[in-house]
């Protein structure tokens, strides 16, 4: 199947959104906490909407349900846990002489088994895991645009379910995956919709300067849930517009974030937490209150959560067959 470019120049965008999302530090100013909320209102959906064109797109027809169960706990649930041991591994060696968000103690080894414990943002892989074994259960267009108003009733539904195995957050991100399916299935559709790009770009800026500064009024509420489909229509409007610049055979920083985008989000906040430490130790760089100081720590501890994973990924995770296993490599 020709790879789809455009995809993968907004996973690229997303998993860049998502390092920058989990740098937050609480001396942020209050531009920063600006670009914070900007990030969180659609990342993670966008997340979704491209996990659920993909996987639509992939599909195969004659795949058994077990054989398709199978292929998900060694892409998900075994590098999920494989890096939850060796991040509270991580933390627990390190959290008596270094800083570390959010230590842990020996029952997180424990409550790994149904909570994201090693770190929230793990949330995304039990979430994605429920979604992958309830949609290959509706096999037919018709059945999937139904489990796609399901998906809509849930996400609005008044109703807090448990954080166990993180079926709440499932719940509320269940729409986005299901868009995403739909999207594929109905692109003939969505093609014949003609729309400038700066028309999706301004839509896209007016609501979120609406809702970043709480002045749609009466609206706000409402502003707020079309945030997520407006941001992932401007990132998908400018990954298609970006798509001519890449070459998807040849050697490009794009396609290669993207390609270790899991990596990426598998790891990048510990090497964020370790250029944290050493930042720590550093004096006159934390807490100084001086937005230039905050910038290029921000931009230090950015760039290691990206970069160092994908050297991670390239030179050692991809090399040997039981790293490949762990992680969910191919």
């Amino acid at each position: 199947m020709q790879r789809l470019v455009f995809l993968d120049i907004a996973k690229a965008i997303c998993i860049i959104l998502v390092v920058i999302g989990h740098y937050h530090p609480e001396n942020s100013p209050e531009w920063y906490n600006v670009i914070w909320k900007f990030i969180y209102s659609f990342h993670m959906p966008l997340f979704m909407f491209a996990s659920g064109y993909i996987y639509i797109a992939t599909k195969r027809e004659h795949e058994t349900y077990k054989g398709f169960i199978v292929k998900k706990v060694k892409r998900l649930m075994v590098p999920y846990l494989a890096t939850s041991f060796l991040i509270i591994t991580l933390k627990l060696i390190t959290q008596g002489n270094a800083y570390v968000a959010n230590p842990v103690t020996l029952s997180s080894y424990a409550k790994m088994f149904y909570l994201p414990e090693a770190g929230y943002f793990l949330w995304f892989i039990w979430a994605l895991w429920w979604m992958f074994v309830v949609v290959p259960l509706f096999r037919t267009p018709k059945s999937r645009l139904a489990l796609f108003v399901i998906s809509i009733v849930l996400a609005y539904l008044p109703l807090h379910l448990t954080d166990l195995f993180c079926i709440n957050q499932f719940k509320s991100m269940f729409v986005y995956f299901m868009l995403g399916v739909i999207a594929f299935e109905k692109k003939d559709c969505i093609s014949r919709i003609k729309m400038h790009p700066l028309v999706v770009y301004l839509s896209f800026v007016v609501v979120e300067c609406l809702c970043l500064f709480n002045i749609g009024g009466g609206i706000l509420s409402i502003l707020n849930e079309i945030v997520p489909f407006i941001g992932i229509a401007a990132v998908l409007q400018l990954s298609v517009q970006m798509e001519s610049l890449v070459k998807s055979d040849k050697p490009n920083w794009i396609l290669q974030i993207s390609v270790s985008s899991y990596i990426i989000y598998l790891f990048h906040t510990t090497f964020e937490g370790f250029a944290k430490a050493v930042l720590h130790k550093i004096p006159g760089v934390w807490n100084t209150g001086n937005d230039w100081v905050f910038c290029l720590t921000a931009i230090i501890v950015i760039v290691v959560g990206v970069v160092f994973p994908i050297l991670l990924h390239k030179y050692i995770l991809q090399k040997y067959h039981i790293t490949r296993l762990l992680f969910g490599l191919k």
